[in-house]
């Protein structure tokens, strides 16, 4: 039985390229004569072939690290800025003991431009990597990556700058 069906799918799979050679020996290809030179043109492809062709080669749920264009902060850098100096809470302990420096956070940014899976990869700690965290899922929606021309999910990964000398 097993036997069987093996030679089953080969002869279907021999039919099929038999079928597909045919058509292209029917006529498929056109040449043209320039000289000693000959250049074929193929022809333009199915119906069915361009909506496989075009459609988009990755799933929703992928996470992009590079894609075509880039998310943005509505408004650009100057409004990040500005959403950050407006918003930011200087945590007491950390103004007490003057720490300083930037808290490094990653997230994905979905393809409607919200924050998901937010988390700190580092910091000085003593509130301020809360505070950098707050401040991410606080954020308002950004214009989202994209490729291909449609919203994506993307990987984002920002400093934080946090200075006691305010």
């Amino acid at each position: 039985m097993m036997h069987s069906l093996r030679y089953l799918s080969l002869a279907s799979l021999i039919g099929l390229l038999a079928t597909g050679q045919g058509h292209a020996q029917a006529g498929a290809t056109a040449s043209l004569q320039t000289g000693p030179a000959t250049v074929s043109v193929a022809p333009p492809l199915p119906a069915v072939l361009k909506a496989v062709v075009s459609a988009p080669a990755f799933s929703p749920d992928s996470v992009f690290i590079n894609p075509e264009v880039r998310p943005q902060f509505v408004g650009g850098d100057k409004a990040f800025a500005a959403y950050l100096a407006k918003s930011i809470r200087y945590p007491q302990v950390a103004l007490q003991r003057r720490i300083s420096g930037k808290v490094y956070v990653n997230f994905i940014l979905s393809a409607q431009g919200k924050v998901t899976d937010a988390h700190v990869i580092s910091g000085p700690g003593n509130g301020l990597n809360d505070e950098a965290l707050r401040l991410v899922w606080l954020m308002p929606p950004w214009e989202p990556a994209r490729v291909n021309g449609q919203p994506v999910r993307v990987a984002c990964t920002i400093p934080i700058a946090f200075s006691a000398d305010r």
